[in-house]
């Protein structure tokens, strides 16, 4: 769930560029929100791309840093086969590095999908849930109380009585 990671990334970035235009004389207040529509990102670290995605829009609060994003989707780009990341809403603060999505998340690779209400990105780059979550794919279905993915490795640790029911014909 880079996503969150991304969305947060292109937001400061454009907040940092002003997005364009004439530079505002010094007596003129600037509005302390910016809200764009559209929005697509890529995030790097260094010189490899760690994300690719888009919301439908996104607000950044430049005097407190709060973002706030509708209709996320974000790839991560591993290996043979990415992950993928969708929520209707997301929100969080580029100074705490911390960002929540929210309205049913889901993370798919494959086959393989979890669902959730809300999951949470941390400072620590795991993604973290506290809400119930099930994971199926071909022929398994995976619920527990929460979870911890990380995305860097595309693993995922479900927690709290964690019930697996496996030989599903075509279960999802």
């Amino acid at each position: 769930m880079r996503m969150n990671a991304s969305l947060i990334a292109a937001a400061a970035a454009l907040a940092a560029l002003g997005c364009g235009g004439a530079p505002r004389p010094s007596t003129e207040e600037v509005p302390p929100e910016l809200r764009l529509e559209g929005v697509r990102f890529r995030v790097y670290r260094g010189d490899v791309l760690r994300a690719v995605g888009e919301s439908e829009t996104a607000s950044l609060r430049r005097d407190s840093s709060e973002l706030r994003a509708r209709n996320l989707e974000a790839t991560l780009p591993r290996g043979g086969i990415p992950v993928r990341v969708t929520a209707p809403a997301g929100e969080g603060s580029l100074q705490s590095r911390s960002f929540q999505a929210t309205g049913g998340v889901v993370v798919s690779r494959g086959d393989d999908a979890a669902r959730t209400e809300r999951a949470r990105y941390e400072p620590d780059g795991l993604v973290r849930g506290d809400d119930p979550v099930v994971v199926a794919g071909r022929g398994y279905r995976l619920e527990g109380k929460g979870f911890t993915l990380d995305p860097a490795a595309g693993q995922i640790a479900v927690r709290g009585g964690a019930r697996l029911l496996a030989g599903l014909p075509g279960a999802r």
